[in-house]
């Protein structure tokens, strides 16, 4: 062979693998930034639906804060601490239940005790809701623990207007 077409032949070998390591380069960053964009969509539906979450426990308060009618209790078929909610005027005698279960946030609203049966889910969260209250303060306060040892839960503080 002539040294021509030596040269001509390793010019082309080198021009194929210089196309099949852009392609790869391309395939990769097209890969990983479909995976980036999943877990960007991922982790906003997450923080989306806390927001619902703490703005629906905050409205639900703050509809119904009157003296003694907001407390937290604990039923045995519910693991965690439950936000009990006692009604006034027209609807008095009616309870609102609110609490976490099965990774998501429940709503049972009856003239008895807490029933899993007649409850409604309200919205799926990524994580462990868990409701306390300061009574020194007049807050209730809605922790969500994103991992078991969460040492900074995302929090939600309600003022009760009375305490």
């Amino acid at each position: 062979m002539s040294k021509r077409k030596i040269n001509i032949s390793v010019e082309s070998i080198m021009v194929i693998l210089l196309m099949i390591v852009f392609a790869v380069s391309i395939s990769v960053l097209i890969y990983q930034g479909s995976q980036t964009y999943k877990t960007i969509l991922s982790d906003k539906e997450t923080a989306e639906n806390n927001r619902i979450a703490f703005s629906y426990i905050n409205m639900k308060i703050k509809q119904n804060d009157t003296e003694g009618a907001i407390y937290i209790d604990h039923f045995p078929t519910i693991l965690d601490d439950v936000l009990v909610i006692s009604h006034h005027g027209q609807e008095k005698g009616l309870m609102t239940y609110i609490f976490f279960h099965e990774g998501a946030l429940w709503e049972c609203y009856t003239d008895g005790d807490l029933d899993l049966t007649i409850s409604s889910k309200i919205i799926d969260i990524d994580g462990q809701l868990i409701f306390s209250k300061d009574d020194n303060k007049g807050q209730i306060i809605a922790s969500l623990f994103k991992q078991p040892n969460d040492q900074n839960p995302t929090r939600m503080f309600a003022t009760l207007r009375t305490h």
